[in-house]
């Protein structure tokens, strides 16, 4: 089959315009049109347009749905590629061989992709937009994303983000949108099974309820929740699903929402968030990162807090308004969604993976019991010591008044243990944790929660903040039974361990009282060391 590349500039409203008369009503999705502005303000000078283009996920829908209706629908998509750089001279060599390298120069200011389906009321069969050139501000952080290969002209293109769709209306709603972008984000980051959305729409109709059959096709106006964690479950992940209390009238989470999405989505999570105004059946986003600020009065906190103290909105993927766009905690806003966290949210769904039986909230729960209870000890401890060790130990006496104070911020990620271990041993941690995390296996995955002074892990730049302690935590156990694997912090190192040989089932618990002042680097996405903040900081 012969594939046409057609080439735009878009460097003048012309060219925009040119762009947008080929796509035709295409245009008229308030999802499309987004994309297109929000490329523009990026950047955007060049587009090249494949057509016809073969599309696997709507080629999925066209089998299962439209090729039978009596209305014909064409099978053939068009794909867009978006760049932040002029390739006007992309033909201009005669031999063919010179454009795969131009291509490949042009890798960096690659904005990413979007299919479009031949279907006018919902164009958008998926999307790949780059993180970098899309919430380019230091102060927006897309915490869940994978690079994705693009094959173009001969080239390898790459693109780093979090895969979008648009909700079709006939084979799926805006929830089966978010079950698909979480599910395509699992197939691409961890092999995970690939699943369409008739695929999802089946998985969750099974068994069908009355509810959902007030739609026809069942499902393509809405999934009730159940219908979304069956469709997540049948997609090969553990959904836990968060929603209030009911409570004389009012709706109580007995925790704050925010803290939750921030561990999830620092954790490298998609989370499903529901939200409602109390118009409508309500929609569904999907929280792929944070937006944080530095402007947090720390005279006035009082109680534990989390790292969502600095979060002010939650980057999400909207089905119907676009990428990255900023869900608030509170008031309105900045990117046109109608809708805030505190006042719209009426339930969380986390695609957990397999092998973790512990939530986020009571990994964090158990960290904080542990420290307090580190802290409680201090005095006691310091009296096992030499005299001559006790006038200078602990090494950090400021952090124990903290802990006492509640003062301290806690940071909770989900990781690899192996990954852990890593990172353990690269950072400015004491002799003793490294002897510790190295002479140990470790479960698939570990909750790790960091604590840090508000003041030291408020910047912006991951590299300036520090940690002062944290605690390892087998994601595999229970609240109800040891799960705590190594805690540090200032002066003390605890190890705790189960052995096949000994009868009792308590873990055994190493102590080490040491001299180092426990700070060093926060877990960093996407590094496995700290070599860049080192290089970083000695350049100053």
């Amino acid at each position: 089959m012969l594939s046409e590349s057609q080439l735009f500039a878009l460097g003048d409203d012309e060219g925009w315009q040119k762009l947008k008369s080929v796509l035709g009503n295409s245009c008229d999705s308030l999802l499309l049109k987004n994309i297109l502005d929000a490329s523009r303000n990026r950047g955007c000078v060049f587009a090249i347009l494949e057509q016809p283009y073969i599309d696997r996920d709507f080629s999925a829908s066209f089998s299962a749905f439209y090729a039978s209706l009596f209305r014909p629908y064409k099978k053939f998509c068009k794909r867009l590629h978006l760049f932040a750089v002029d390739l006007s001279d992309l033909y201009a060599d005669p031999d063919p061989a010179s454009i795969p390298p131009i291509l490949a120069n042009a890798n960096d200011d690659y904005l990413g992709y979007v299919v479009l389906r031949p279907l006018s009321h919902a164009p958008v069969s998926r999307a790949h937009l780059s993180h970098h050139l899309f919430a380019p501000e230091a102060e927006k952080e897309v915490s869940v994303r994978i690079e994705q290969s693009v094959h173009l002209l001969g080239a390898t293109l790459t693109v780093e983000g979090f895969p979008l769709t648009q909700q079709d209306t006939r084979v799926g709603a805006c929830a089966q949108a978010s079950i698909w972008m979480a599910g395509r984000f699992f197939h691409l980051k961890h092999k995970a099974p690939w699943f369409s959305l008739p695929e999802i729409t089946s998985n969750a109709l099974r068994p069908t309820d009355a509810a959902i059959t007030r739609s026809l096709p069942a499902g393509s106006d809405y999934l009730t929740t159940d219908n979304m964690v069956r469709a997540l479950r049948a997609m090969g992940r553990h959904p836990v699903f968060y929603a209030p209390h009911h409570v004389d009238g009012e709706n109580t989470w007995g925790f704050d929402p925010s803290d939750v999405i921030s561990q999830y989505v620092d954790s490298g999570i998609p989370v499903i968030l529901g939200v409602n105004d109390g118009a409508g059946i309500g929609h569904a986003l999907t929280a792929v990162g944070t937006v944080r600020t530095e402007a947090v009065n720390f005279e006035t906190l009082a109680g534990p807090h989390s790292q969502s103290l600095f979060c002010t909105d939650f980057l999400v993927m909207d089905d119907q308004r676009g990428a990255y766009l900023r869900l608030p905690v509170d008031g309105e806003s900045a990117d046109g969604i109608p809708f805030n966290l505190r006042d719209h949210l009426v339930f969380m769904i986390v695609p957990l993976p397999n092998k973790v039986f512990m939530t986020s909230e009571v990994a964090e729960m158990i960290a904080r019991g542990i420290i307090g209870n580190i802290g409680s000890q201090i005095e006691g401890l310091k009296a096992q010591l030499p005299q001559a060790r006790q006038g200078e130990w602990p090494p950090e006496p400021t952090f124990y008044g903290n802990v006492a104070e509640d003062k301290l911020v806690a940071r909770t990620y989900l990781t690899y243990g192996w990954k852990y271990k890593s990172r353990a041993v690269r950072n400015n941690t004491s002799a003793a944790l490294k002897r510790e995390a190295l002479k140990r296996d470790f479960p698939k995955y570990v909750w790790v929660t960091e604590f840090s002074y508000p003041e030291e892990t408020a910047a912006i730049d991951p590299c300036r903040r520090g940690v002062r302690a944290h605690v390892v935590i087998d994601a595999t156990g229970s609240k109800f039974w040891d799960s705590i694997l190594i805690a540090e912090s200032p002066g003390v190192v605890v190890a705790w361990d189960f052995s096949p040989d000994n009868s009792r089932d308590r873990a055994e618990q190493s102590l080490s009282l040491v001299d180092h002042a426990s700070q060093y680097y926060p877990k960093i996405r996407g590094h496995q060391g700290f070599d860049a903040c080192a290089v970083a900081q000695a350049s100053e």
